[in-house]
């Protein structure tokens, strides 16, 4: 199994668009997929910490998903200290932007 992580605004799922700031981003949906068979097992909607965070939000939003034991997240370009903080939990990153989280998880898939 591998658990995805977008950030997404407020309602989440598969269907909302992938949010455009990795930090700020109201929630995140987590989806745990069979990478073998591309079947998702589970959608997991979460509000992010870093979200109303005074400073921080991305380091904040990066310890939440490694606590989930994400391995990929799948976004826009978190900025350096988040960056380094995914790093820190082996959690893979996936930049993009403009598409759906059903769309962004497609794009994952063809890479793992």
């Amino acid at each position: 199994m591998v658990r995805i992580a977008f950030p997404t605004g407020e309602k989440g799922g598969l269907d909302d668009r992938i949010y455009d700031r990795f930090g700020r981003a109201p929630t995140f949906t987590i989806v745990d997929v069979d990478p073998s068979t591309g079947r998702i097992l589970g959608v997991d909607v979460v509000r992010n910490p870093g979200y109303e965070a005074g400073s921080g939000a991305g380091v904040k939003a990066a310890q939440a998903l490694g606590d989930r034991r994400v391995d990929v997240v799948a976004g826009p370009s978190p900025g350096p200290n988040a960056y380094a903080a995914l790093q820190y939990f082996g959690i893979r990153i996936v930049t993009m932007i403009g598409v759906t989280v059903r769309e962004a998880l497609e794009r994952v898939l063809r890479e793992l």
